[in-house]
């Protein structure tokens, strides 16, 4: 399937919390990366060094001393390899915390030298973060999404066994909704759901953002609703499972269902751990959405977008929706010097955002 949809952004054709559970290391900026450092792997239990042996779609291996350990792919959060370039792990922590652009410049700091010892695996994840960089990065500045969409497509094809397959699927998808193909889109969502549960229930979810997007609110809450209903209890499930739920809230509000979304999204951050930000951030946005909807609960909805800006800021994507909204609503209340101030802030820090590009007609 991977080769088609190369071939189709190769001739022209015209989303992760993610999230969530997909295996991008993010490994601090530390000292020179050096041969004879261990390879760790950071999963739900804790973080085990030792030799990356093997790695499938499934799950990866790592040797601990004479010991075979096997990590479940919907387990693992963090995979660090020893021997990789200090820039290779500089840029997939900077992907991983979605700064997706800055990931695409500190890649190209690899020096072909710098890769003569290494290991496949390691060559294997420096072309893995190129693609990834280059993929969220097109996603995340609007642009023609056709040679990224070709690099993920082509990652997937030669490497159908990485343990970052189900994080690529998940992107091939959004770069195809993107593309406005929206078929090859479903069978890469498809992909996701011939894995664990919490790759079925994000399968289901990646379908109703791309049918929300379609403004197909009863289809999106459907999809929403069977992402919900995977019978799956483990933690990475759960942490889907959240995503959607909120999700369906933005149906709810869609359809006019005001109170109910307010609820469920409360209900989201009410149960959810507070190192969970990137998550709290789009669930406040979602309750201040969902707030504006109401079209009388404007303070509400104020509060809530003021939440994420102050508090839950670390996630680009989220943070620049709540200051969107924060220049709007602070004009609304007729404030224009707070939302001329939100406006500089989102226009300097998220230039590319597409609510950098709705405030950018406003004064300021």
């Amino acid at each position: 399937m991977s080769g088609v949809v190369a071939r189709s952004f190769g001739s022209g054709s015209a989303r992760w919390a993610a999230a969530g559970v997909m295996t991008l290391a993010a490994a601090g900026l530390v000292g020179p990366a050096r041969a004879q450092a261990p390879d760790r792997v950071v999963s739900n239990d804790g973080t085990v060094t030792g030799k990356v042996v093997s790695v499938t779609k499934d799950g990866v291996d790592l040797d601990e001393r004479g010991e075979t350990r096997k990590f479940p792919i919907d387990q693992i959060r963090e995979v660090q390899f020893g021997g990789e370039p200090q820039s290779l792990r500089a840029a997939r922590s900077m992907l991983s915390r979605g700064r997706a652009a800055d990931a695409v410049d500190e890649v190209a700091k690899v020096e072909a030298g710098e890769l003569d010892a290494a290991e496949p695996l390691v060559r294997d994840e420096l072309e893995f973060v190129k693609a990834a960089a280059a993929g969220r990065a097109a996603l995340a500045a609007g642009v023609d999404p056709k040679d990224a969409g070709r690099m993920v497509a082509e990652f997937l094809a030669k490497h159908p066994q990485s343990h970052h397959f189900y994080a690529m699927q998940l992107l091939l998808g959004d770069l195809l909704v993107r593309a406005g193909n929206a078929d090859k889109a479903l069978a890469a969502y498809a992909a996701l759901a011939k894995g664990p549960a919490a790759f079925r229930v994000q399968s289901a979810a990646a379908k109703a953002a791309m049918l929300f997007g379609q403004q197909k609110f009863p289809e999106a809450m459907a999809e929403y609703e069977a992402a919900l209903a995977v019978d799956a209890s483990d933690e990475a499930s759960a942490a889907q499972k959240r995503g959607a739920e909120l999700g369906k809230a933005r149906c709810l509000a869609r359809l006019g269902k005001h109170a109910d979304a307010v609820t469920l999204a409360q209900g989201v951050i009410k149960r959810t751990d507070p190192e969970e930000k990137e998550l709290l951030g789009r669930a406040y946005n979602v309750l201040g959405g969902a707030y504006r909807a109401a079209g009388d609960k404007d303070q509400d909805a104020l509060i809530s977008f003021l939440t994420v800006d102050l508090v839950y800021n670390g996630s680009p994507d989220s943070h620049a929706e709540a200051l969107g909204n924060l220049v709007e609503l602070w004009e609304r209340g007729k404030n224009p010097e707070r939302s001329r101030e939100a406006r500089k802030i989102l226009q300097d820090s998220y230039p590319a955002s597409p609510w950098a590009k709705k405030v950018a007609g406003g004064s300021g």
